[in-house]
C-alpha cells in the first residue's frame, strides 16, 4: 500500500486564507486486493490528522472517506481518498504542523504513524492573509512589511553598515518591499601580494519564532553552486548555519519571504555566511587599494520567485545596467545553434583525442541515425608541454591544435568531419580561460607573441595589456580554421589563481576580451563554464545589453557515481532561480543516452529549456531516448524542443526531505501557453508516491479566474484526463523513476441552436512521442460557428500531434470532419481516435502524412482540424 498526503508531509506549504484542505490518497495495488480477498477479510482503512493546533498541545481530527478529482500517473492502482479541513491557530503568524495516524486494510486494531512508515516529518503550514495594517515611518516591529519584524536591525558597525529604503513608486504599501545594505570593504593593504581587504559585518539577527526555514544558493569549491537548506522547520528552526559562503539566501518567515543577494563586483566580492548564534553576516573581499562599498539587496514579498525577481531588478539597477521598457519583454531572437542536438567528447573519449576518434565518433552517430549538427571537441585538444600523466599542471603552448593528435591542424578535422556529414553545421573547441589548467608555457609560440606576466605561484597569464589583443587572435585563428563555437572552461581560475594584488586589473580585463571576441566571432555561440563566481556572474551576465551565452548552471554529469544523478537534477532545478534572472542560456551539462539514468537525465534537459547535448560512447546509444529529445522538422532537421527555462516547484524542500523533486516549465505561444512539470524521484529505496494541487501549476488567480478544468497528459502513461482547477496530480515513483505531464488550457465551443445543447471542451497536448512536445507548438486558434469547431495549429516539427477532445454527447467524439496539413487534405488513416485508456486523446500522425503527401521544405507546417459541434 502505498499512502500520499497533501499538503506533504516533510515539507512547508503555504495557503491562503484561514484553513486548508488535507487529502490523502491510500493506493492499493491489484496483487494486494486479491491478497486480501483470499485471506480472512478486507478491513476498511482510516486516518486522521495528529496536529499540534499553532501549539504543543496536540490533537487528531478525524478525515472522512471522499470523492478527490485526481490524475494518477504511474501504477495502476485502487484508490481510497481521504479529506479534512483544518483552521489556522489563533494566532496569525503561528506556524501548522501535523503528520498522519492511520489503519491499512490488514489490520483496523494496529495503528500506523506517517512519519515512522514512511521515513518522513512533520507538514508545516503557514497561512498567508492579505494584510490590512498601515506601514509605520519608523517601521513598528509588529509591523508585517516591516523587515525588523523578522531580522534585528545592524549591530553598531562603527558606521560600516548603513541601510536605506528602495522605493519604484512612492506607494510604499506595494509589495515586494526592498532594503539595500551598504557595507563598507576594506582596502587591499599596498604591501600585500595575495591578501585582500577584508570585512566582516553583521547584518541582523532572526527574530526568534518569526522564521520558519531557509534556502540558500551557497559556493561549491570554486567553480559552482548548490542549493542547502535549512536543517529543521517551523518553530524547530535553529538559526541561519549554512555549511559554505552564500551568493544568495532566502528566509521563509511566517507571513511570506525575504531574500538577501549580495552584489559582487569584478575586483571586490561580497558573500553571506552564518556565525555561531545563527544571524546573517555579509563577507566582503576587495581586490584594490581604496575603500569599496558594498551593498546586499534585501526584499520582502509574499513568494521566493517575486522576491528574487525584485532583488535581481534592484542588483541591474544599483550595477548602473540600464533598465528595461516595463512589459515589453527582450526579443529572443531563434537561435538554430540552440534547438539543434549536439555532442561532447569528453566522458565519451576522454583526454584521449586524435582526429582519428573523433572522426570515428562523428560517423558513428551518423550510422545510428543520430544527425548532431555541434560537436564539440573538449580538452587536450591544444599543443602542451608537460606529460600527460599531469594534466593540470600543462601548460598551452600553440593556437593550433597538437601535431601527435592532429596532424592536419584543427581546419583538416572541421574539413574531414563536414565533408563526410553535410548535416554538421558546428564545430567547438574547448580551452581555459588562462589558456589550459596550468596557464601559458613561457616557452611557446604564443609567449614569443605576446606578454606574458608570471605570477608567485609560478603560472604564467597574458599580461593586462595583451589579453584584448590576445583573445582577438586566437579567436580568430579559430574562425579561420572553421571553428564556430567554443567552451571557455575554468574561468573560476581568475579567482583562485591570480593573487590579489594582480586580480584587481586582470579579473575585469580577461572578462572583457574574451566577452568581446566571443561576440564578435561566434555571436551567441558560446558556453561559459566553471563560472559560477559572483565576480563573472555579475560582470558578464547580468545585463541584457551584453552577449548572451550558455552558461553551465551546475557541476558535471558524472556517468560512474549512482548517487550524482538525482542530486544533478535537484541542485540544476534549485541553482535556477538564481541563473534564471540573468541574461545566460542555462546549460545543464551533457549526459549519455545508453545509461541506467539516462532517459531520467534526458527528461531533465528536455524541461531546461537550454541545450540538449550527449556524450554517448562510440557503439553505446539508445536511440529511442534521442527520438524523446528531439524531432525532425520540415528541412530534415534533429530539432531540441527546448520550452521556457525550468525551476524547481519547492525551493524550501531539503534534498533529504524529498522524496520526488517537482521541475516546471512553459511551452507555447504568448495566447496558449502550455505548463509542464516534471517529476523526478529522489529516493534510492523503495516506490514513492506523491501529490500536488494543480493551482500550485496554473497559479490560483488563474485558476480561480478560469474556473472550469484542464487537460493533463502523461508522457509516460500515455493518459490524458481533465482535472478540475481544484483538482490533484499523483504520481507514482520506482528508483530512478520521472514523468512529464503537460496541463493544457481548455477552449469550450458551444452549439448556436436553442433547441440543442451540445459542448466540448478541446486543449492542444503538442508532439505526443516528444518528452517536451509542447514545445513544438508555435500557433493556436480555436474557431466555432455554432456547428463546426476549428483548430488551427503550427508546428515547428515533425511528429505525432495530440489534442484533447470531451464532447457532452459522446456520439459526436471521433467525428472528424476534415484535416489539412499545409493546406491539402490529410487521409483517415494518419488519424487515430483514442479509446479505452486512451479515450480523449486524438492522434494526428504528421511526419507519417507529411512524408506520404510528398510535402517539402517549402510547406508550411499548418494544421487545420474541423469538427462538429
Amino acid at each position: 500500500m502505498q499512502i500520499t498526503c497533501y499538503p506533504p508531509l516533510g515539507g512547508t506549504t503555504v495557503v491562503d486564507g484561514d484553513e486548508v484542505e488535507i487529502v490523502v490518497c491510500m493506493d492499493f495495488s491489484f496483487s494486494e486486493l486479491e491478497e486480501n480477498s483470499k485471506a480472512a477479510g478486507w478491513h476498511s482503512p482510516t486516518c486522521v490528522v495528529w496536529h499540534d493546533g499553532g501549539g504543543d498541545s496536540w490533537q487528531e481530527t478525524p478525515m472522512r472517506i471522499a470523492n478527490v478529482d485526481v490524475l494518477c500517473v504511474g501504477q495502476e492502482q485502487s484508490t481510497i481518498s481521504f479529506k479534512t479541513t483544518l483552521q489556522a491557530p489563533a494566532s496569525r503568524d503561528t506556524p501548522l504542523a501535523f503528520t498522519l495516524k492511520y489503519t491499512d486494510h490488514r489490520s483496523s486494531d494496529t495503528t500506523l504513524w506517517a512519519n515512522h512508515e514512511l521515513q518522513t516529518s512533520d507538514s508545516v503550514i503557514l497561512f498567508r492573509y492579505s494584510d490590512d495594517s498601515e506601514v509605520s515611518e519608523e517601521e513598528n516591529l509588529d509591523d508585517p512589511t516591516s523587515l525588523h519584524t523578522y531580522f534585528t536591525p545592524p549591530p553598531d558597525q562603527r558606521n560600516n553598515v548603513t541601510v536605506e529604503r528602495k522605493l519604484r513608486t512612492e506607494n510604499v504599501r506595494e509589495e515586494p518591499t526592498t532594503w539595500a545594505y551598504n557595507v563598507n570593504i576594506l582596502p587591499r593593504a599596498p604591501s600585500s601580494y595575495d591578501n585582500p581587504g577584508y570585512t566582516e559585518a553583521t547584518l541582523g539577527a532572526p527574530v526568534p519564532d518569526k522564521i520558519v526555514s531557509h534556502f540558500a544558493t551557497v559556493k561549491h569549491g570554486t567553480a559552482w553552486v548548490e542549493p542547502s537548506h535549512s536543517v529543521n522547520r517551523g518553530r524547530a528552526w535553529g538559526g541561519f548555519h549554512p555549511p559554505r559562503e552564500c551568493v544568495m539566501a532566502a528566509f521563509q518567515t511566517v507571513r511570506g519571504v525575504i531574500v538577501f543577494l549580495p552584489i559582487s563586483k569584478a575586483s571586490s566580492t561580497l558573500y553571506l555566511k552564518g556565525d555561531g548564534e545563527g544571524r546573517v553576516v555579509a563577507v566582503g573581499r576587495n581586490d584594490t587599494e581604496r575603500l569599496v562599498q558594498g551593498t546586499i539587496v534585501v526584499v520582502m514579498a509574499g513568494d521566493i520567485e517575486t522576491a528574487v525577481d525584485e532583488a535581481f531588478y534592484w542588483a541591474k539597477r544599483i550595477s548602473g545596467v540600464p533598465s528595461e521598457s516595463p512589459g515589453v519583454p527582450r526579443p529572443r531572437p531563434e537561435d538554430s545553434w540552440s534547438d539543434a542536438l549536439k555532442y561532447c567528447t569528453w566522458n565519451s573519449l576522454g583526454r584521449s583525442l586524435t582526429k582519428r576518434r573523433v572522426v570515428d565518433a562523428v560517423d558513428d552517430l551518423y550510422s545510428n541515425r543520430i544527425n548532431i549538427e555541434t560537436i564539440i571537441i573538449d580538452d587536450n585538444w591544444q599543443s602542451l608541454d608537460g606529460s600527460d600523466n599531469d594534466p593540470f599542471g600543462r601548460r598551452w603552448t600553440d593556437f593550433e591544435a597538437n601535431k601527435a593528435g592532429f596532424p592536419g591542424g584543427l581546419r583538416s578535422l572541421v574539413d574531414d568531419i563536414k565533408n563526410k556529414h553535410r548535416a554538421v553545421k558546428h564545430v567547438a573547441v574547448w580551452h581555459g580561460i588562462l589558456g589550459y589548467w596550468n596557464g601559458i608555457s613561457p616557452n611557446g609560440w604564443i609567449a614569443s607573441k605576446y606578454s606574458l606576466r608570471r605570477m608567485r605561484n609560478g603560472i604564467y597569464v597574458v599580461s593586462k595589456e595583451d589579453v584584448i589583443q590576445f583573445y582577438d587572435d586566437f579567436y580568430a585563428f579559430l574562425y579561420k580554421s572553421g571553428i564556430t563555437a567554443v567552451k571557455a572552461d575554468t574561468q573560476c581560475l581568475l579567482d583562485e589563481r591570480i593573487p590579489s594584488s594582480e586580480r584587481g586589473e586582470l579579473f575585469p580585463a580577461y572578462l572583457k576580451a574574451w566577452r568581446l571576441a566571443s561576440e564578435k566571432y561566434f555571436g551567441g555561440r558560446a558556453i561559459s563554464c566553471m563560472s559560477m563566481v559572483p565576480q563573472i556572474l555579475f560582470t558578464n551576465h547580468l545585463d541584457p545589453q551584453l552577449p548572451r551565452f550558455c552558461l553551465r548552471n551546475s557541476d558535471d554529469f558524472f556517468p560512474h557515481t549512482p548517487d550524482s544523478h538525482p542530486w544533478h537534477i535537484f541542485a540544476n532545478a534549485h541553482n535556477a532561480l538564481f541563473t534564471s534572472n540573468l541574461n545566460v542560456m542555462a546549460d545543464w551539462d551533457m549526459f549519455q543516452t545508453r545509461h541506467d539514468w539516462g532517459s531520467y537525465h534526458a527528461a531533465a534537459r528536455c524541461l531546461s529549456g537550454g541545450p540538449v547535448y550527449i556524450t554517448d560512447e562510440v557503439g553505446s546509444h539508445d536511440s529511442s531516448i534521442v527520438r524523446k529529445i528531439t524531432a525532425p522538422d520540415k528541412d530534415g532537421r534533429m530539432v531540441a524542443l527546448r520550452p521556457d527555462a525550468a525551476k524547481s516547484l519547492e525551493f524550501f524542500s531539503s534534498y533529504t526531505e524529498s522524496y520526488t523533486i517537482k521541475i516546471t516549465s512553459v511551452a507555447g505561444p504568448d495566447d496558449y501557453r502550455m505548463k509542464l512539470v516534471g517529476t523526478f524521484s529522489l529516493d534510492g529505496g523503495r516506490a514513492r508516491s506523491d501529490m500536488f494541487p494543480l493551482k500550485r501549476i496554473v497559479g490560483p488567480a488563474i485558476a480561480s479566474r478560469t474556473g472550469g478544468s484542464y487537460a493533463v497528459y502523461s508522457h509516460n502513461s500515455r493518459t490524458a484526463k481533465l482535472v478540475s482547477a481544484n483538482g490533484y496530480i499523483k504520481t507514482v515513483m520506482e528508483k530512478g523513476g520521472w514523468d512529464v505531464t503537460t496541463v493544457s488550457p481548455i477552449y469550450t465551443a458551444r452549439t448556436s441552436k436553442s433547441s440543442v445543447y451540445n459542448e466540448v471542451r478541446l486543449a492542444v497536448f503538442g508532439l505526443l512521442g516528444q518528452i517536451s512536445g509542447a514545445a513544438a507548438i508555435t500557433n493556436v486558434r480555436f474557431m466555432s460557428d455554432g456547428s463546426t469547431v476549428k483548430i488551427s495549429i503550427g508546428l515547428k516539427a515533425l511528429g505525432v500531434l495530440g489534442f484533447f477532445a470531451n464532447y457532452s454527447d459522446p456520439k459526436l467524439y471521433g467525428r472528424i470532419r476534415q484535416v489539412t496539413l499545409s493546406g491539402v487534405d490529410v487521409p483517415d488513416r494518419f488519424i487515430k481516435i483514442g479509446q479505452g485508456n486512451d479515450y480523449g486523446t486524438i492522434q494526428i500522425l504528421v511526419e507519417d502524412a507529411w512524408n506520404a503527401l510528398r510535402l517539402d521544405y517549402r510547406d508550411n507546417l499548418e494544421l487545420w482540424i474541423h469538427m462538429p459541434l
